[in-house]
């Protein structure tokens, strides 16, 4: 059986207010001892206007049809004063999404010949938008773009439905072909080409940032590796502006230290004046090298006079923390141990080369020097001029 259409809402025409008021019957007082329910919840009332209907069409065929998009509350024919049917009707429903899956689905649709042609009134048309609206929330999409790609393709199944309800109605075409199932298959190889246009174009968005990112990336790590390159330039520049600075004073002051220090000990060899003193110290500098680094140490003389504690550590973590720029206390033990071990000063250089690369050579040399001028006052190196 139909269903009554609720009371008509104010400002429908006069003829759709006639229509929807057709058929409506006073249900009369509440009989003694009937049960009664509460009402159910307002529905909204959403009025679909239905035009260029065929005059064959018959009411209940347009019913199922409707019905395919959603829940239907009425559907009225519009009929002439003798009873026969016009060319339009009303739907009404109390669902937007089901309003609005019967405004774009069966617009176009063609019955019995004809074209339906679907309109919606003002009230309608904004509770189908705010529908609409929360759509982009329910379905989780980000864009317009996507949201209309999701309403398309519900569209076009609910398009699906239809066909198949038309078919089972009137049956397939006699041709075998044309009508609202090829409108669907149209519809549906449409979406497949819109759907894959649109992930060739998020493919090539991805790859570009892709591209974009590794361009980036290059250019920081060649920046970096530049940046790097000119600090390690400015490095080995102040290095070599340091060392040649340095190793005037250090020549000039190694003869300076050993002339102080020898104002700080004991005279071992008894010096008869300064004089004597200066000329151990031009003897000891112009030793060759070789000669040099022949000289077995006294190590037990050093160790008794001290010379390890009050003379070669401090002048050792001078020179250590003036080559690697802090001190090292570690090296300069390990090289306090080194010369008591009375290891060869070839073998030291060999060892402190990891250190303090070409500085090892001329702190070795230097130190040996100041040992040997030690032993030298001891009675114990280079008595006898060389011939």
């Amino acid at each position: 059986p139909m269903l009554a259409l609720p009371p008509p809402p104010g400002g429908l025409p006069p003829d759709l207010a006639g229509l929807v008021s057709a058929g409506e019957a006073d249900s009369g007082p509440p009989e003694e001892g009937r049960i009664t329910f509460e009402p159910p919840q307002k529905k909204p009332r959403i009025f679909l206007l239905l035009t260029r209907l065929a005059p064959e069409l018959k009411e209940e065929h347009m019913q199922q049809i409707l019905g395919q998009c959603g829940e239907v509350q009425a559907w009225r024919r519009g009929k002439d004063a003798g009873g026969a049917a016009l060319t339009f009707g009303f739907a009404l429903f109390g669902d937007p999404e089901a309003a609005w899956k019967a405004s774009t689905c069966l617009s176009g649709l063609k019955l019995c010949g004809q074209e339906i042609k679907v309109l919606v009134e003002e009230g309608a048309e904004q509770l189908i938008a705010k529908w609409r609206s929360a759509q982009q929330a329910a379905l989780k999409v980000s864009t317009e773009e996507e949201l209309a790609w999701e309403l398309e393709r519900k569209s076009v199944s609910v398009r699906a439905q239809i066909d198949a309800q038309v078919e089972e109605i009137y049956g397939a075409p006699a041709d075998g072909a044309g009508g609202s199932g090829a409108w669907t298959a149209q519809r549906k190889q449409e979406l497949r080409e819109r759907e894959k246009a649109r992930i060739e174009r998020a493919q090539k968005r991805k790859t570009w940032r892709e591209e974009e990112y590794a361009k980036e990336l290059d250019r920081v790590e060649q920046a970096e590796k530049r940046f790097r390159k000119e600090e390690r330039d400015r490095d080995d520049a102040d290095r070599v502006k340091e060392g040649s600075e340095a190793r005037p004073r250090e020549e000039g002051g190694d003869a300076l230290a050993l002339r102080l220090e020898e104002s700080k000990v004991p005279d071992v060899l008894r010096l008869a004046n300064d004089q004597q003193l200066c000329e151990m110290v031009d003897r000891v500098q112009a030793e060759p090298r070789d000669a040099l680094f022949k000289i077995s140490l006294d190590t037990a003389f050093l160790r008794n006079e001290k010379i390890f504690e009050k003379k070669l550590r401090p002048w050792l973590e001078k020179k250590i923390e003036l080559f690697m720029g802090g001190q090292q206390a570690d090296l300069v033990e390990y090289i306090l141990r080194r010369v008591n071990a009375a290891s060869h000063p070839e073998a030291i250089i060999s060892d402190l080369m990891r250190f303090l690369d070409d500085s090892a050579d001329g702190l070795i040399e230097r130190m040996w020097r100041m040992l040997a001028f030690e032993l030298m006052r001891g009675g114990l190196a280079l008595q006898e001029p060389q011939r």
